[in-house]
């Protein structure tokens, strides 16, 4: 059933519940039974299914002798059941045949409602999660916390221990909300006790729920980076488990994550296989939005392969679904696969449109309330790079205008601002002096190509504004503001130079041979003399 329900092949597992809901069974096993079919229930919103399957389920609860965990279970299902489209008044009547029955009234402890809200984290869908919709992961990891800690407090009254289903719960949740380290961690702690229990029946307990499944699932993900090759081989594991399992999004999904562990570990030759495997079978996946992990995955194969031609199918594909279903994580990595197409093959003004498109998607993430704190700064930091590279692009391009769009973009986010920044104030503060330093090279070049407008006063005002920031250098990073200076020093003289202003170039040249030189970098002083010698000259 829990294969089915995560398949999504809900009438499937509602038959299934059905066929064996009556038959002899310890109450453990029916229990486990029950609870899948209840799952399944609230995911459909299926009102008469909860209702059965809450009452079924207490009744076992009951009999076994854990009446607190039923009142429980009650007082939780209420609270959710108006949100999962049950009224009020249904929902309130269904409490009679459980709670209060003979005038019997169940007053569960906090702490077993703690542990019942945790575990319905890894059960049941919360309001607005029908069908897969987003978790809010910091409220998940804190009531998956909190239900861990009082499992010693209540663990007689429970039909077993919850601990490992709560860790890899925790661990999916800590996942979403950016800190993989964490999941590291509860998947690895999760993935031990699992073992442990096996050594001491003597051989691999049933695991119905799939938890080592999901455990190794997290870390195929978590440790993609770091530690390739051992996340390849949880994906291996994990999809060794599955060899009887007819669930396409699961396998689909573990293959993608292999996928991105050999391209990490620069498996060249497991990656293009893989590769072709999983382009083929996430056709195999009905729900279009569980496809652009696999597509996108596919096509950065191919564009590390350098076969960007084949990259760009199935790239657009991802595109066009994560657009349908307003994906922004997934259109940020559609537009920085593209920027990079674009880049290796010199498609340098497709490569400039799809780096704004990568600004603008990466913006969007960083300001959405629902991200993370940590997975914000490295929006932040996404935005702030792309809008760089835009930057530069624009000006090879002589893209005034975009020039100082980007660098207004840059200015905006890296401005100082009160409490405790996403980033590095070093960080933050390059940034600004690059838009600054940008703004003045494209007054300078709208200024020799004669552009409308264009001026040697506005060209000095820029000039003045990008020294003006330099003033603004943090602790401890003189050397990074004396290099700006020099390398500001070293552009004004070429472009005055150029516009036959020898004196004042010669002062810049000198200015800059001098930065150079108390910096230590040789190229850049032989090429401000160079530029000193043919001011002499003339």
């Amino acid at each position: 059933m829990s294969d089915l329900i995560h398949a999504e092949r809900y009438g499937d597992a509602r038959r299934l519940a059905e066929v064996f809901r009556d038959r002899p069974a310890d109450p453990a096993h029916r229990l486990a039974l029950l609870g899948a079919a209840l799952r399944g229930a609230v995911l459909t919103a299926e009102r008469e299914q909860i209702d059965r399957d809450t009452s079924d389920l207490v009744t076992i609860l009951k009999r076994s002798g854990h009446r607190e965990l039923a009142g429980a279970l009650v007082a939780e299902l209420l609270d959710r059941g108006p949100r999962q489209g049950r009224t009020a008044s249904t929902s309130r009547s269904a409490s009679v045949p459980h709670g209060r029955r003979r005038g019997e009234q169940i007053r569960p402890r906090p702490e077993m409602m703690t542990l019942v809200r945790g575990l319905a984290r890894t059960a049941l869908p919360g309001p607005g999660e029908i069908r897969g919709a987003e978790v809010d992961p910091r409220r998940a990891v804190a009531q998956l916390r909190a239900a861990l800690d009082v499992v010693p407090a209540v663990r007689e009254q429970l039909p077993g221990d919850p601990g490992t289903q709560l860790r890899v719960s925790l661990a999916q949740a800590l996942e979403l909300m950016g800190d993989r380290t964490a999941a590291t961690s509860q998947a690895l702690d999760a993935l031990e006790r699992i073992e442990q229990a096996d050594a001491d029946a003597g051989g691999a307990l049933p695991d119905p729920l799939r938890l080592a499944t999901a455990a190794r699932t997290v870390l195929a993900r978590t440790l993609s980076v770091e530690r390739p090759l051992q996340a390849a081989r949880h994906a291996l594991d994990a999809l060794d488990a599955l060899h009887e399992v007819d669930d396409p999004p699961l396998r689909v999904g573990l293959i993608t994550h292999l996928l991105q562990a050999f391209m990490a570990a620069g498996a060249i030759d497991h990656a293009s296989l893989t590769a072709g495997r999983l382009a083929s079978l996430q056709r195999t996946v009905q729900r279009e939005s569980l496809r652009t992990g696999p597509l996108l995955a596919v096509a950065a194969q191919r564009v590390q392969a350098e076969r960007y031609d084949a990259a760009r199918v199935p790239l657009e594909r991802a595109r066009r679904i994560a657009q349908e279903s307003r994906d922004h994580r997934s259109s940020l990595e559609a537009a920085r696969l593209a920027a990079s197409i674009h880049e290796r093959t010199g498609d340098h003004p497709a490569a400039l449109h799809e780096l704004g498109l990568l600004a603008a998607e990466a913006r969007w993430l960083a300001d959405d309330l629902a991200t993370a704190r940590p997975e914000r700064a490295q929006f932040v930091s996404t935005e702030l790079s792309a809008q760089a590279l835009v930057l530069r692009r624009a000006l090879d391009l002589g893209r005034t205008a975009l020039v100082h769009e980007a660098a207004a973009a840059i200015e905006h986010r890296a401005r100082p601002e009160g409490g405790r920044p996403l980033l590095p104030p070093e960080l933050l503060w390059d940034h600004r002096v690059d838009a600054r330093v940008a703004r003045f090279l494209a007054a300078g070049e709208a200024l020799r190509r004669q552009e409308e407008g264009a001026t040697p006063a506005d060209c000095d005002r820029r000039r003045r504004e990008a020294l003006q920031i330099l003033d603004e250098v943090p602790a401890g990073h003189d050397a990074r503001a004396r290099y700006w200076a020099a390398y500001i020093d070293d552009r004004h003289a070429q472009m005055l130079a150029d516009r036959g202003k020898r004196t004042a170039a010669l002062r810049a040249a000198r200015r800059a041979r001098d930065g150079w030189e108390h910096l230590g970098m040789a190229d850049d002083v032989t090429r401000a003399e160079a530029l000193i010698a043919q001011l002499d000259e003339a």
